[in-house]
Parts: structure tokens; C-alpha cells; sequence
């Protein structure tokens, strides 16, 4: 059997949506205002505790990192204070290697100097031995040279050989040639044509042993 309904009733009723809504309406309301338990985070009793806990961690944290800083801090300075020391001690062993060179650098110099210095006055005592013992005997020889001429003016020989021809004869006669064990560097000698004057031209050497036996006379005469 059908129903008849009424058209104005039909078209007054709601809609199956808005059925829906309504229906959900208490639904939606009561989970806004008391959301599930899944969507809470914490309960009331570990609500206050959870930042207890944070904190005491931090803390522990905080302490470990405090104490390993200190730590690390310490043998640093430790360190620092091993190579300061280490390098002070190494420079004063450096000043005084360097001082001891210095020292031995000085003593060596002044030995070498002292060494060149003696050298020097040996030489120069020498050569003022050897420039004395020559005008010794270049004296001697021209007292010689006088007594020769004295005795050939008491002779009746008065007109004795000039300087200009001794020269002349010198520039013809005598050889000269340089030698290392003279100081004055020079050896003289006659050339072997003049055997002749050779045998009248005196050794300078004599002088010098003249001079020895005089001096050996005179003292044992004096004693």
C-alpha cells in the first residue's frame, strides 16, 4: 500500500546531510571541548615533574662540562708552563755555549795575535840586527880604506884611485844576485875574469870575526 505524502511536508523535511550534522554536532562538540587521550602529551601528576627532570640533567650536564673545561684548562697551563720553562732553560744552555765560544774565539784570536806580534818583532829585531851589523862593518871597511890611504900617501903614492873610476869598475866587475837567507836580499861577488883582485878583496865576514877576537881580548883582559 502507498503512502501519500504531502508535497508541502516533503519539501519542509531536512536533508540527509543536514541530518548528519546535526547527529555529529554533539560529537564534535564534546571533542573540542575534551579531545582524546592519545592527543594529551602528559598526565597531571607527571606534568610538574617532567621539567624536574630536564633540569637535573642539565645540570649533571653542565657540572661534566665545567669540570672538563677546569680540566683541560689545568694541563694546558701545565703545558704551557713545561715549554716555558723548557725554552728558558734551553736559551741559558745556548748564552752559554755562546758565551764559552766567544770566550775560546777570543783566547785564539788573541794567541794568533800574540803569535804574528812575536813573529813581527823577531823579523823587525832582525833586520835591525842585520842593518846594524852591515853599518858596523861598512864602517870598519872605511876605516880600513883610510888606513890604506894614509899608508900609501906615507909611501909617496899621492894620487890614490877616485871614487868615479871604483864605480866604474864596480858597474863592470861585481855581480849581484838575490838570496833568500839574507834579509837584505842580495848576494855580491866579483866575476870570475878578475881572479886577480879576488885575492885582495876582503871578506866583509872578517870583520865580524875581528870583531868577535877583540871583544874576546878585551874581556879576559879586563878579568
Amino acid at each position: 500500500m502507498l503512502s501519500i505524502v504531502n508535497p508541502r511536508f516533503r519539501l519542509s523535511s531536512p536533508s540527509k546531510p543536514e541530518r548528519y550534522l546535526k547527529r555529529l554536532h554533539p560529537i564534535l562538540k564534546r571533542f573540542i571541548h575534551k579531545p582524546p587521550s592519545y592527543f594529551s602529551y602528559s598526565s597531571s601528576d607527571s606534568t610538574p615533574n617532567a621539567p624536574h627532570i630536564y633540569t637535573g640533567t642539565g645540570n649533571a650536564s653542565n657540572n661534566v662540562r665545567k669540570s672538563f673545561l677546569e680540566f683541560a684548562m689545568v694541563i694546558s697551563v701545565v703545558a704551557l708552563s713545561f715549554f716555558a720553562i723548557d725554552n728558558y732553560r734551553s736559551r741559558l744552555q745556548l748564552e752559554a755555549k755562546l758565551q764559552n765560544l766567544i770566550f775560546e774565539q777570543t783566547k785564539q784570536h788573541e794567541l794568533y795575535t800574540k803569535q804574528v806580534n812575536g813573529i813581527r818583532r823577531k823579523r823587525e829585531l832582525q833586520i835591525l840586527n842585520e842593518r846594524k851589523s852591515i853599518q858596523i862593518r861598512e864602517m870598519k871597511m872605511a876605516l880600513h880604506i883610510a888606513l890604506l890611504r894614509k899608508q900609501l900617501i906615507e909611501n909617496g903614492i899621492t894620487d890614490p884611485i877616485s871614487i868615479d873610476e871604483v864605480l866604474k869598475e864596480y858597474g863592470d866587475k861585481v855581480m849581484m844576485e838575490n838570496s833568500i837567507s839574507n834579509i837584505s836580499g842580495t848576494h855580491l861577488w866579483l866575476n870570475g875574469d878578475e881572479q886577480i883582485l879576488k885575492k885582495y878583496l876582503p871578506n866583509v865576514r872578517e870583520y865580524d870575526l875581528k870583531d868577535i877576537n877583540n871583544n874576546t881580548s878585551s874581556i879576559s883582559t879586563k878579568k
